[in-house]
């Protein structure tokens, strides 16, 4: 396993040491256990889940960890994250904020929201809350978060979800568009406003808005 960790790692650096910990506290392969080790470690995308328009990925670690780095995280933070995936990104997230911290994270699937549930369970990270609806809508309760992280791509801006950030806060957007690359924009709300701060070209899968009547007992 290590020697997996370790190529993988070295071919995602510059990190910070924040983020490198938090990468060897909770291994990736933990969180896809329907696949090989060797697997688990390519620097590539693998699909979690997949039902008509209804897809799930756990994203290129490389890339996550960098995103990770973007968002300049710090202990006792609040995190809103959109599409909970296989859960890996929350607990590295959980680790960062530390006990302190909180990570709500959302996820339109019921199955693969179970699923991530599941892991983060077995795995004993108390402060991930995961919860089964539409991410684009936030998350009142919680609300304002320090944080907010999008794992899937979008043509329309997150205007209410936008308003849960506090002043100041830092967004990772992912801004799908017409026949051009997806960009994943660094965003800081200044007086209210969006300020795009980064912009980086990228591939996600889109954001599910309502599931509707189609899921039946976690299936689609």
């Amino acid at each position: 396993m290590e020697q997996f960790q370790d190529l993988l790692l070295k071919r995602s650096l510059p990190l910070s040491e924040q983020v490198v910990e938090a990468y060897y506290r909770y291994p990736r392969h933990l969180f896809v256990p329907e696949y090989t080790m060797q697997e688990a470690y390519e620097d590539a995308p693998l699909l979690l889940y997949k039902n008509g328009n209804f897809v799930s990925t756990i994203s290129q670690p490389s890339f996550v960890m960098r995103i990770l780095d973007m968002l300049q995280l710090a202990p006792g933070h609040k995190v809103f994250e959109l599409g909970a995936g296989s859960g890996w990104n929350a607990a590295l997230i959980s680790y960062i904020v530390g006990s302190g911290g909180k990570v709500i994270t959302s996820e339109i699937i019921p199955a693969v929201a179970d699923r991530a549930r599941g892991i983060l369970d077995q795995m004993r990270i108390t402060n991930v809350k995961v919860f089964t609806g539409d991410g684009f809508e936030g998350y009142e309760p919680e609300a304002p978060f320090d944080r907010v992280i999008f794992t899937a791509g979008s043509f329309e801006i997150p205007q209410k979800l936008f308003a849960q950030l506090k002043e100041d806060g830092l967004m990772i957007f992912v801004q799908k568009q017409e026949k051009k690359s997806d960009m994943l924009q660094l965003i800081k709300k200044t007086q209210g406003q969006m300020q795009i701060l980064n912009s980086i070209p990228c591939s996600f899968v889109t954001v599910n808005r309502s599931a509707g009547s189609h899921l039946q007992d976690g299936t689609l």
